[in-house]
């Protein structure tokens, strides 16, 4: 299954990923024992400020959660991942930038990319909850880097969307669900 969340800057679509998340890890753990709670977090530590809001989020969503920090290739996060794991990869936004940016990646390959991390989480029946931001709203930038980019991410976007179950947008804290898979329960 996989849940795709997106919204404006503090939305309250991180919160409402993990939330989320930590529902259907707890309903998968009844019968998957084994089963993990997997934070995928994109960000890439750069500075001591970037440090200690990481690691102050790492605390934050506590030790049931596994942290694994990867800001290019997501498919290799498998090798930490046992089957029937929930994954929140937050946030796609950020890798997409990492992917153009440091690795001068185009489109394909970032697709292709983030194909083979969905395959690889279907093969091993892990739950995917995915958070992204909306940057396509309001007047287009005339830069050509920030228009490459929004074009790439909202490329992204429709990747991920047609293979999720459930895709919901946060406003002001509220989700927006537009598309909603049953076994997706918000408690």
């Amino acid at each position: 299954m996989i849940t795709f969340i997106s919204g404006g800057a503090r939305s309250g679509k991180s919160t409402l990923a993990e939330h989320l998340a930590e529902g259907m890890y707890h309903q998968t753990k009844k019968e998957h024992p084994n089963s993990q709670l997997c934070y995928i977090a994109t960000a890439k530590r750069s500075d001591f400020t970037g440090d200690e809001r990481i690691d102050l989020h790492i605390q934050q969503r506590g030790k049931v959660w596994e942290t694994i920090e990867e800001p290019y290739i997501l498919p290799s996060v498998f090798t930490y991942v046992s089957e029937h794991s929930i994954i929140l990869l937050d946030c796609l936004t950020v890798w997409t930038s990492n992917m153009m940016f440091s690795r001068n990646l185009g489109i394909r390959d970032m697709e292709d990319m983030l194909l083979n991390f969905l395959k690889k989480a279907a093969d091993r029946q892990c739950s995917v909850f995915i958070v992204s931001n909306d940057v396509n709203e309001g007047m287009p930038s005339k830069c050509r880097n920030v228009q490459a980019y929004t074009f790439s991410l909202e490329a992204i976007h429709k990747l991920v969307i047609a293979a999720s179950s459930s895709v919901i947008q946060t406003v002001a804290g509220i989700p927006i669900w537009w598309k909603r898979d049953r076994r997706l329960v918000l408690q």
